[in-house]
């Protein structure tokens, strides 16, 4: 059948009608996953204090993970503050961080009143540059948190060496990479804590919320374990007492979670084999592209894809705005119901919470002396990455994309005719009305679409 080449964008027929046959519904469930939470519920097995299935869970993790210790948790940000607590760190250290990651990362170091400290990104991979994390070390860091950002392991050799170097605690963000691997070793290993999100849209995922904090050391987990239940210590079978001999919260599991989870663990390897042909599969087709970046996977590196991030080179037509160039092939590739988005718009520093205002302006910042002025120019890989690439889908991860039959093909037409009309897409780049991403309005809603400074009263 013929298909006209002209792009949607100027009035061509879109490739596709309705985005949402793009994308399977994630995550994936049979019916072994509804037979498991019903014998959750028919068991009446609702407080994961002292539940079996949170200590199945807890087994069956770290049993993949090489026996190290496993917390189960009620999400992966619990899991990051509570890593930081079972490493000793304390209020007022400092505690190195990407710049390009999901708020949670640095929001946990405010949680356990610390201070983070942000570092810059390797332009490749998307991930902490390790020169960036030793130039940010002073007295006070006492850790670094490594994301394993989009499901692709950062550099752990040069970051495990600064670690040593300087005596820090190295915490791995896995929440996007569970089954990922770095020189033939699952990611997660390598530090002295590592974290995982189990929540609905992560390649490894649950009905809710869920995270997991592996542990080397057998107290690091009892100290995890304490915080995790009002600094009690609670045991299997065993009468409760309600002694609190620490600070702690509410961190536990719903056991409704970790039956989901412990069921999806058992597909997980097929499942991730899977989306790791299909994203292969589709870098290599667009390698065609000159202009095109397909995500890197490093020598000695396997990526789970959690998202598909690819970079857009304009210096390819001699361009020189790589930013009007991308936001060109975004409006025309989501004119032809291919949709592609962004995937944070400023580095982590430049979200209005860790700008000076009147939130900030106490704890944890005034615990030492040091003055912490974030600006984003201090970030120029961050900036660069952002203006440069674009996330493919709508919404979710990149596994409902990747596996639903047909999607790749039809992605791979966009750029076809994308790149068939390359020359009448940059003219139009030059006229579009354009800001940089981290320029835009900041605004923040709720589910009533309230903006930042003017909420409702309600009713």
């Amino acid at each position: 059948m013929f298909m006209s080449n002209k792009l949607a964008l100027f009035g061509g027929k879109p490739l596709v009608k309705d985005h949402k046959r793009l994308r399977l519904d994630w995550p994936i469930v049979d019916k072994s996953d509804y037979g498991a939470i019903k014998k959750a519920f028919d068991d009446r097995d609702f407080s994961g204090r002292g539940s079996k299935r949170i200590s199945d869970l807890e087994y069956i993790f770290s049993k993949y993970y090489d026996g190290l210790y496993a917390t189960a948790l009620n999400s992966g940000t619990a899991a990051l503050h509570l890593a930081l607590i079972s490493l000793g760190i304390k209020p007022g250290d400092e505690v190195i961080v990407p710049a390009l990651t999901f708020v949670a990362t640095a929001m946990s170091v405010i949680h356990n009143n610390s201070i983070p400290v942000f570092a810059d990104i390797d332009r490749k991979n998307f991930n902490i540059l390790p020169s960036s994390i030793e130039k940010n070390i002073s007295k006070r860091t006492k850790a670094v948190i490594v994301v394993h950002l989009h499901g692709a392991p950062a550099d752990m050799d040069p970051i495990i060496k600064i670690c040593r170097k300087y005596k820090l605690k190295l915490i791995e963000d896995v929440a996007q990479a569970p089954g990922a691997t770095y020189k033939g070793r699952k990611i997660g290993t390598f530090g002295d804590a590592a974290i995982f999100s189990l929540m609905s849209q992560k390649n490894l995922a649950t009905c809710g919320e869920c995270g997991i904090l592996l542990n080397k050391s057998k107290n690091d987990k009892n100290r995890a374990e304490m915080a995790r239940i009002y600094g009690e210590i609670v045991k299997s079978n065993t009468e409760r007492i309600y002694n609190s001999y620490t600070l702690g919260w509410n961190y536990t599991l719903n056991p409704i979670q970790a039956a989901m989870a412990i069921s999806q663990l058992k597909k997980f390897n097929k499942i991730t084999n899977e989306i790791q042909y299909r994203a292969r599969k589709l870098n290599n087709a667009l390698n065609k592209f000159g202009w095109i970046l397909p995500p890197v996977e490093s020598e000695g590196t396997e990526s789970v894809f959690h998202f598909y991030r690819f970079q857009l080179n304009s210096n390819y037509f001699d361009y020189k705005c790589v930013g009007r160039f991308r936001q060109a092939v975004q409006d025309a590739l989501n004119a032809e119901g291919l949709n592609v988005r962004h995937y944070q718009k400023i580095p982590l520093a430049g979200q209005p919470f860790f700008q000076k205002n009147d939130i900030n302006k106490e704890l944890p910042w005034s615990l030492n002396s040091n003055s912490y002025i974030y600006n984003i120019n201090d970030y120029p890989n961050t900036l660069e990455v952002i203006n440069s690439t674009l996330i493919l889908g709508a919404i979710s991860s990149a596994p409902g994309y990747l596996l639903c039959p047909g999607t790749i093909e039809k992605y791979l037409l966009g750029f076809e005719k994308i790149d068939k009309n390359i020359h009448k897409l940059l003219s139009y780049a030059d006229g579009i009305k354009y800001s940089e991403p981290w320029e835009e309005m900041k605004v923040i809603s709720d589910s009533f679409g309230a903006k930042y400074g003017v909420f409702s009263s309600g009713g």
